[in-house]
């Protein structure tokens, strides 16, 4: 509280050029977490192109276009984490940094993508 209260309020321009470097952080922190994310989810993903090929009988290019749409399926739920980085720096923390917040919720969004590669390696490897 050390502000002079009857100093003008920053012009919107003022106040956009002082909120770019915490944007960038955010979107090259997350975008390093996005290697790892998709590195991780590439194993269970092959062994489910394994079992829609092998066990189920689906043709190679079919497997691999459906392989496609749930990695690009998977990236868009990636930008859940960035987005919620974003909105809990904004409304919580008054900007700042989570500190190890962002591999919480990198953690739990792995977890939750993890599970649903496990459903369906179940109903490939089950039925």
């Amino acid at each position: 509280m050390n502000e002079n209260p009857y100093a003008p309020p920053l012009a919107a321009s003022e106040a956009e050029e002082s909120q770019r470097p915490a944007l960038r952080e955010i979107v090259l922190g997350w975008e390093k977490l996005r290697l790892w994310y998709n590195a991780i989810l590439l194993i269970p993903g092959l062994g489910v192109i394994v079992g829609w090929t092998s066990k189920q009988g689906m043709p190679v290019f079919f497997a691999l276009v459906m392989a496609a749409m749930v990695a690009i399926g998977a990236n868009f739920c990636f930008l859940l984490g960035p987005a919620a980085e974003l909105y809990l720096r904004g409304l919580f923390r008054q900007g700042r940094p989570l500190g190890r917040g962002r591999l919480l919720i990198f953690g739990a969004g792995l977890v939750v993508s993890l599970g649903v590669f496990a459903v369906a390696l179940a109903g490939v490897w089950l039925v």
